[in-house]
C-alpha cells in the first residue's frame, strides 16, 4: 500500500473515531459536553477571543468611534455591530430559533451592550447542542457558491473565525487611527 493511501485511510479512522466517541452532558460551560475533548479546548479559546474583542473596542476613542479607513469597508462601530450581528445568527442556528432583528447601535456603549447581549445569546446556543450530534452536518448554509451541509461543529468554528477575522480588522483600523492596540491575549 502506497504512503498516500495509507496516510488516507488513518485519516478517515481517526474521523470515524472522534464521531463515535462522544459522552452527554449538560452544556459547553458546565459539566463536560463532549468526550473528544474538543469543548475543552474550545472555552479557553472562545473566552480569550471574547475578552480580546471588548478590548479592541475599548481601545477606540468615541471621537474616532466610526472611522473608516475606506469608504469600501465597513466602519469600527460597524464592524462590532456585524459581529454580533453574525453571533446572533450562528446563535439561531444552533438552538434551532430566528435571530433578532438587527440593531443598530450608535455609540459606543451601545455597542459594547449590544454586543455583550450578542456572545451571551451564542454561549447559550452553545448549550442546546446535542453532543451527540455535534459533528453531524444538520443546518444547509446557502453561500454564493451554493448551499453547504455543516454540522454545529462547523457552525461553532465559523463564528470563531469570523469574530477573529473581524476583531483583527479592527486592530489595523486602531493602528491608523493612531490608537494602540491592546496585546494580543490566548
Amino acid at each position: 500500500m502506497n504512503r498516500r493511501k495509507s496516510i488516507g485511510l488513518i485519516s478517515v479512522g481517526s474521523c470515524l473515531f472522534a464521531q463515535n466517541t462522544f459522552a452527554s452532558g449538560s452544556g459547553i460551560f458546565g459539566p463536560r459536553l463532549f468526550n473528544d475533548g474538543f469543548m475543552d479546548s474550545f472555552r479557553p479559546r472562545w473566552e480569550g477571543l471574547q475578552t480580546h474583542t471588548f478590548e479592541v473596542l475599548e481601545a477606540m476613542p468615541e471621537a474616532q468611534f466610526d472611522f473608516q479607513p475606506t469608504t469600501e469597508v465597513m466602519s469600527f462601530s460597524r464592524l462590532f455591530s456585524h459581529i454580533g450581528r453574525s453571533l446572533e445568527i450562528y446563535a439561531g442556528m444552533l438552538d434551532e430559533t430566528s435571530a433578532d432583528e438587527e440593531s443598530k447601535p450608535v455609540s459606543k456603549a451601545e455597542v459594547h451592550t449590544s454586543l455583550k447581549g450578542s456572545f451571551d445569546r451564542f454561549e447559550r446556543g452553545l448549550t442546546q447542542l446535542n453532543a451527540k450530534n455535534l459533528y453531524t452536518p444538520t443546518h444547509e448554509i446557502a453561500t454564493r457558491d451554493g448551499s453547504l451541509n455543516m454540522s454545529d461543529y462547523d457552525i461553532i468554528m465559523l463564528a470563531y473565525n469570523h469574530t477573529g477575522h473581524h476583531k483583527g480588522q479592527a486592530t489595523t483600523y486602531l493602528r491608523l487611527a493612531g490608537a494602540t492596540p491592546p496585546q494580543y491575549r490566548y
